[in-house]
């Protein structure tokens, strides 16, 4: 080679290269100019020192030691190096390092060579930032299917491991493999879904798909072709955005929707009131064509708007808002609707106001069905009349109005004469036609004076302004009592229908509802009282009477339960050889205020079914009692006879009742009697009756029918029901010597007995003329004062002993 080549190669090393001659420790032994303009250290700050002195402090231990065994061994090695320059920076330099050998063979130095790379490094550093921060993952896909480089956001996007990426470049497909074995692209052939991702990662042209990760993200991917070949992929999380517009696309649905279906009428219009927006209920309310409004003026939909409501919209489009719970609306097509509206204005995101609004309710069907309930709450079902909610209500009005005009009116409460009897004995369809009948009348009577109401069964009430006159209050009674004096038909056969009615005055008896009601009550009882079919006004002295009556109630509990009543027992004698002697079981009560009571003398408890049934009890009990002591004491006596009434049978276990009574306390239904008048046989509950007579009867308790003779249906329910024995009622007995028709039927209910095979025992005999005559009929048991008057328990065994025998011989 020519010493002029040779200069040629060295000044072109010289100039484009930088190089440096170090010993086997590192000490720099030369450096040529380019390297110092390079680093910035002139020849003489190099030569001498040792490389460290350029450290920059970034090259690998590892590759470091890789860098001198390489060669230490002789060999040339190839790689990157950062120096430090003078001013702090750092220098890349793409370098060779070259062994050179002595004389012996042995290294002596390294000559390095390098390129000064920092621009180019410069500039890769820069589009590693910008793939570092790219709002997505990012790969770039070399000409030869490599992947060459990506961020970590990629790595995350795609949950691929690090360990994947420990050397790059690396083959697209490895990568696309692994995703496809972990089962990414779903249940494919991991071969067919390789082939179909490369194909979509590859596309000769751009292409954008979306993909549904298994991690849940929602990714779109961009494969943009690279001129000179390869590909740049990008991978951007849009879950959140899907699940927004997913979340906007079901708003939008539900708005549409609501416009389609919501059940009332709604509009939007915006300031020049044209429709930007209408459900169809809003066409359907007011016969409008099934066609869009939207871009159309109201004013030209609804051209027979009055001006008062223009006005109204422009006020609303100022700000205000208008409604009205209940409006009757005309439509274009001339019929009418009643509608709840309310009109508001509509605001921009500027708070500036954009139009208003109007919803509008069609209420005709519920406004009759407000009607129809208001009916069905407050008007009688049966009659058509007031029932007792609307009647207060109107007493409540009436009590203002009076107030506030010095007026007066008298509030009347009614019964149905004997309501009860009828209903039972004709049946509730015919004690409902006298109902409706009975409120028909009465307000044809009552309605020029004022109003009447059905509280409930039987009880009417009527409401009767008096204005300035007594004479309208007499008018409108006497019209009440005249309307119902022509009979009423039921069932073909004309009923006779009288009412009681009971009359407070406001304001000289009241001045509160409450107590106008309380008296009236009073006035209708004391009309019953003295025999129906009678009108009374209330007086004060009828409250001391309730209270009378409301006390004997309550003192009948202390009673029951202080010890306060007793039974005395009346011999039942018979004189037929070898019979006991039965006894009548008498209650009596010992009050402390008033002395020893009959029964007669507080009667009136026995209207109350509970006070009633509460006694009933308790006389079974104490008679049953007395039995079973009087069998142990060795007393000799038939049975004894027990008094029930209507309210025993009220709850349908009367039968029950005694019989359990009677295992209870060890007394055989031999020694028991049940008397019941005929009137427990009356109304619709006589069945119940009967069958409860019947098990006692085949129990082996006597049924005996107490007061035969002085109703109307005894024969009847001799047929029907299991009579044991007759007892011919005193009122019979007592006069029969001087009143022949009593002695007549005295006669025939003996020999009724006889010819039945029904005992029949004969009460208040008081002489012994009246024996002699009933022996003479072959009357064979009685009971009266002539034998003996109720006694005591204590009493009773020296009666049966003879100790106190009253001579009964004919």
């Amino acid at each position: 080679m020519s010493s002029s080549r040779l200069d040629g190669y060295r000044q072109a090393l010289e100039e484009h290269f930088c190089i440096t001659v170090t010993d086997t420790t590192g000490r720099i032994l030369e450096v040529n100019d380019r390297f110092c303009k390079v680093v910035g250290f002139s020849e003489a700050e190099l030569v001498g020192q040792h490389y460290e002195l350029l450290s920059s402090g970034k090259r690998m231990s590892e590759m470091l030691e890789a860098m001198w065994e390489t060669v230490m061994s002789g060999k040339t090695w190839r790689g990157e190096l950062c120096d430090r320059a003078k001013n702090g920076t750092d220098v890349c330099f793409e370098s060779i390092v070259i062994p050179r050998f002595d004389a012996r063979g042995e290294i002596e130095q390294f000559t390095t060579i390098s390129t000064d790379i920092t621009p180019i490094r410069e500039q890769s550093q820069a589009l590693q930032a910008m793939i570092d921060n790219f709002p997505g993952g990012i790969a770039l896909i070399d000409r030869d299917v490599n992947l060459v480089a990506c961020n970590k956001l990629y790595r995350v996007l795609l949950d691929l491991p690090d360990r994947l990426f420990a050397s790059l470049p690396m083959r697209l497909d490895t990568l696309v493999r692994f995703r496809a074995e972990r089962g990414d692209y779903g249940p494919l052939p991991v071969d067919d879904a390789v082939t179909s991702r490369l194909k979509v990662l590859l596309s000769p042209v751009a292409i954008e798909t979306e993909r549904n990760e298994l991690s849940g993200r929602v990714l779109e991917v961009r494969s943009v072709p690279v001129h000179g070949g390869g590909h740049l992929n990008t991978y951007v999380d849009v879950t959140d955005r899907r699940r927004a517009e997913n979340e906007l696309k079901v708003a939008h649905s539900t708005l549409e929707a609501f416009i389609k279906h919501a059940p009332a009428a709604v509009a939007m219009f915006d300031t020049d009131m044209r429709y930007i927006a209408h459900t169809d209920r809003w066409l359907h309310d007011y016969n409008l064509p099934n066609e869009p409004l939207i871009g159309r003026s109201h004013y030209d939909v609804f051209p027979e708007v009055p001006e008062h409501w223009k006005v109204k919209h422009q006020r609303i489009l100022k700000g205000a808002t208008e409604s009205s719970p209940e409006e009757l609306f005309k439509r274009a097509d001339g019929s009418t609707n009643v509608i709840r509206w309310e009109v508001r204005p509509w605001h921009l995101e500027d708070e500036s106001i954009g139009g208003m609004m109007m919803l509008t309710e069609e209420i005709s069907e519920r406004k009759r069905l407000e009607q129809e309930l208001w009916r069905l709450a407050k008007q009688d079902s049966l009659t058509g009349l007031p029932n007792r909610l609307l009647f207060n209500e109107q007493l409540e009005s009436m009590l203002v109005k009076a107030a506030e005009n010095s007026q007066r009116f008298a509030v009347g409460l009614i019964d149905v004469d004997r309501f009860k009897e009828t209903n039972d004995i004709l049946g509730h369809a015919a004690g409902d036609e006298l109902l409706k009948e009975v409120g028909a009348r009465l307000q044809f009577a009552v309605s020029p004076y004022g109003s009447v109401a059905r509280l409930g069964g039987d009880e009417f009430a009527v409401l009767i302004w008096m204005h300035s006159e007594q004479s309208a209050l007499a008018g409108a009674i006497d019209a009440i009592f005249e309307a119902l004096e022509p009979a009423i038909t039921l069932g073909g056969v004309k009923h006779r229908c009288t009412i009681s009615l009971g009359l407070s005055l406001y304001p000289s008896d009241a001045t509160g509802a409450s107590e106008l009601l309380k008296n009236a009550d009073l006035a209708l009882y004391r009309a019953k009282d003295l025999g129906r079919d009678r009108y009374q006004f209330y007086v004060p002295e009828m409250r001391a009477s309730f209270e009378s009556t409301y006390k004997l109630h309550r003192d009948i509990q202390r009673a029951l339960h202080g010890g306060e009543l007793d039974l005395l027992y009346q011999p039942i004698i018979s004189f037929e050889p070898d019979a006991p002697t039965c006894f009548e079981a008498l209650l009596r009560w010992n009050d402390p205020r008033r002395g020893l009571l009959s029964p007669a003398e507080f009667e009136e408890i026995f209207d109350d079914p509970k006070s009633a049934s509460d006694i009933g009890k308790w006389v079974i009990d104490r008679a049953l009692r007395q039995a079973a002591a009087w069998e142990r004491a060795g007393v000799e006596f038939g049975r004894i006879a027990i008094n029930v009434t209507s309210a025993d049978f009220a709850l349908g276990t009367f039968a029950d009742f005694v019989s359990a009574k009677m295992r209870e306390i060890g007394v055989r239904p031999e020694r028991l009697c049940i008397e019941v008048t005929e009137r427990v046989f009356l109304g619709r509950s006589a069945s119940g009756v009967a069958a409860a007579l019947q098990q006692l009867h085949d129990m082996g308790v006597e049924i005996a029918l107490d007061d035969f003779g002085t109703g109307f249906a005894s024969l009847s329910h001799l047929k029907k029901l299991p009579i044991d024995r007759l007892k011919v009622d005193r009122s019979f007995v007592r006069d029969m010597e001087t009143n022949p028709d009593n002695l007549a039927i005295v006669r025939t209910i003996a020999h009724l007995g006889q010819s039945l095979g029904i005992k029949v025992t004969v009460e208040g005999v008081e002489t012994q003329s009246q024996l002699t005559l009933l022996r003479a009929m072959g009357c064979t048991t009685m009971q009266g004062y002539l034998f003996a008057k109720a006694m005591s328990a204590t009493q009773v065994r020296a009666f049966v002993r003879g100790e106190h025998a009253v001579s009964a011989s004919a």
